[in-house]
């Protein structure tokens, strides 16, 4: 009688069968079960290959012989519903969805490990990520862990100035009279009822300061929003921000990581901007040299494309939406008193000579502050008046120093208003 061709898969259960009799004896031992592995994966094994197999090799097939025995060992069992549609039944669906519901802060694997170590049937992992999915829920949040928020839901602000979303984006680059080439950065508000812009420019920087300022010339132009929602960038998460809108009566809010989806409006927004005018100075290459003369262009198609054309889901336009609300918005009542609130704050000790610094610019205080700790307060982008503050008290305003002209005189006159 000829002997039997050894099968493959039976002979690498054998070798697998080995290691996890090793691992037993060890365990007998005392031995914890993290050492008894380590120790399988540092001496080499028998078998097909004769080989070293890593600790994360080794503890899967531990598992697979505690859960399922030696059959484990032999490979992945055969489907139970192999060849048939392995859709999720309403009743199975229900379930996931409440268990998922009850443990909104483990990742998918781990609930799904769990459930099939209580005996539950369940289609494969990508099955149940792919029903999570078409019920709303993100890939990336099922991963991590981050389900707090449930499924995505389409949402929409009751009426005008109830939420404006900001974000930022990079921006043409654009060619000066001189050859020199300027980086800009887009920062888009949207009011997120009426889809209308209540403000938008581009930047030399997608920082706090551009914008504090976007969100000034908005507040300005359109009334007070109630909430504005942000990411978690560097720009709106930080103590400035959120002592402007605070100031303005606006609660600040920010989106969760992972849950970039929720700002989709302004995403949107933003792909339009680059698709119909950022799109539109490329063919006209040639045509803007300087970060002025974008803004300008792009404020014109602001009001002259985008408000009066009508948006897909509104079924209106952004303008006309916008002043069905005109009668119950939010405006500023003291417009001159605006500005201050957005002014950055730095504090800087007086020099000797009654100077101070701000970024490479050298300005002139009062002599009688010298070695004292004042705060300075000023818009960052227009940097055309710096006040100076000590313990409270206003003390007049800085003057720039023309470095130039003080090389030309022997005394230095402080011509400082107070």
């Amino acid at each position: 009688m000829s002997t039997p061709t050894p099968n493959p898969k039976e002979c690498l259960a054998l070798l697998r069968f080995e290691v996890i009799c090793h691992i037993k004896t060890l365990r007998q031992d005392g031995q914890p079960l993290a050492l008894c592995l380590r120790d399988a994966a540092s001496r080499p094994w028998s078998g097909p290959e004769g080989k070293y197999y890593s600790f994360r090799t080794i503890e899967t097939w531990w598992y697979d012989y505690t859960s399922r025995g030696y059959q484990g060992l032999a490979g992945k069992a055969a489907r139970a519903d192999a060849g048939r549609s392995r859709s999720i039944s309403e009743e199975l669906g229900l379930w996931i969805l409440d268990a998922v519901a009850q443990s909104p802060n483990t990742p998918l694997s781990v609930l799904y490990r769990h459930w099939e170590e209580h005996g539950r049937e369940l289609p494969s992992l990508s099955s149940v990520q792919r029903f999570l999915a078409g019920k709303g829920y993100d890939r990336r949040s099922l991963k991590a862990g981050r389900l707090e928020s449930g499924p995505q839901k389409a949402f929409e602000a009751p009426a005008a100035n109830d939420l404006w979303m900001v974000d930022f984006a990079n921006g043409p680059t654009l060619r000066c009279a001189d050859g020199k080439t300027i980086a800009t950065h887009l920062c888009v508000l949207i009011d997120d009822h009426s889809r209308l812009i209540p403000f938008a420019a581009y930047y030399p920087a997608g920082d706090t300061a551009a914008f504090l300022d976007c969100l000034k010339q908005a507040v300005l132009r359109r009334g007070l929003p109630h909430k504005l929602y942000t990411d978690q960038g560097k720009p709106f998460v930080n103590h400035h921000a959120r002592i402007v809108c605070a100031n303005l009566g606006i609660r600040l809010l920010h989106a969760k990581p992972y849950h970039a989806w929720s700002k989709g409006k302004v995403e949107r927004l933003i792909q339009t901007i680059q698709r119909d005018f950022e799109m539109t100075l490329r063919l006209e290459d040639g045509q803007v040299h300087s970060l002025a003369e974008l803004n300008t262009a792009f404020s014109r198609w602001i009001a002259a494309v985008y408000h009066l054309r009508v948006h897909s889901s509104t079924n209106m336009t952004p303008h006309q939406r916008f002043m069905h609300h005109a009668q119950t918005l939010r405006t500023v009542e003291h417009p001159e008193k605006i500005a201050p609130l957005f002014y950055t704050r730095l504090e800087r000790v007086v020099r000797k000579d009654g100077t101070i610094t701000i970024g490479k610019k050298l300005f002139e205080v009062h002599l009688s502050l010298r070695a004292l700790k004042v705060e300075l307060r000023f818009d960052p982008i227009l940097m055309d008046t710096v006040e100076v503050w000590h313990k409270g008290s206003f003390e007049g305003v800085a003057q720039k120093v023309d470095l130039h002209l003080n090389s030309q005189i022997h005394h230095r006159g402080h011509n400082y208003e107070r």
